[in-house]
């Protein structure tokens, strides 16, 4: 058995057997967070049909053309697993788009008055433009700071946030200093 010495107070012993172990637990790890990924993936590509049907839909539903994929993507999963028949519901609302040649969401909403789709079409609506699909402590966050609800004043306005500068602030590169203060 080996010992690696470390100027610390406490010694590490090394052997064959604990570097294969270790090595074995780091490649099943790595395996593991692969498959995830990749389920994830293909949980997208057998979708992708509800997934641009969903995005059709939202694109018209909101007015916004440049809606992200991603978000879409994480709302469309997110509504599947909360409503039984969503997917179904989407394609209905746009084969009754599509049928009544409606113009407008305004004009959507008057004609599904009284309709079981109607609520199906507000919720989407709610979860682009707060970026969550449900309320209380414990709703998921699918847009923050790229929620549809902020976009129309964003130039002006900071998004409510208790960081100074707001949103991710730090990813930007801070206001050089042109004149030095004199204290």
């Amino acid at each position: 058995m080996e010992k690696i010495f470390d100027p610390s107070p406490a010694a590490i012993s090394l052997s064959r057997r604990r570097l294969l172990a270790l090595s074995s637990v780091c490649v099943t790890v790595a395996v593991v967070g692969r498959v995830k990924k990749g389920s994830a993936q293909s949980i997208v590509a057998s979708n992708r049909d509800g997934i641009s049907d969903f995005m059709q839909l939202s694109v018209f539903a909101t007015g916004h053309k440049n809606l992200d994929l991603g978000i879409g993507s994480a709302l469309f999963l997110a509504f599947e697993a909360q409503i039984r028949d969503f997917s179904i519901q989407v394609t209905a609302l746009r084969e009754r788009i599509i049928k009544s040649g409606y113009q407008d969401v305004e004009a959507l909403d008057a004609g599904l008055e009284g309709d079981p789709l109607r609520p199906t079409l507000l919720r989407i609506i709610r979860g682009w433009y707060s970026g969550v699909i449900e309320g209380g402590t414990n709703a998921k966050v699918y847009a923050f700071e790229t929620a549809l609800m902020y976009q129309p004043s964003r130039d002006v306005v900071v998004i409510p946030t208790y960081a100074h500068n707001g949103p991710n602030y730090w990813v930007s590169e801070p206001v050089s200093v042109d004149v030095m203060p004199a204290f």
